[in-house]
């Protein structure tokens, strides 16, 4: 499976065409991953909430989500 970066969300938010009524959770190996990459190309700083192209990126806190797997969940606003 390959790994989760920064590029790969933009490309899965556009390619899904994915908008703010959704979330997406990921592992926590894979949420950091992003996080430092998002960290590299922002210049250290960091929104919060933590989001990319406006869809909330959230690190899964409930053991589900494989590592490298995307866990789209529909957004409470």
């Amino acid at each position: 499976m390959e790994k989760i970066t920064l590029d790969a969300m933009r490309n899965f938010i556009l390619d899904n065409e994915l908008t703010d009524t959704v979330a997406i959770s990921l592992h926590p190996d894979s949420f950091d991953s992003v996080v430092m990459d998002y960290l590299d190309t922002n210049g250290n700083q960091i929104e919060r909430p933590f989001e990319i192209l406006g869809i909330e990126i959230l690190q899964d806190e409930s053991g589900n989500v494989p590592v490298n797997k995307y866990n789209v969940l529909d957004a409470v606003k």
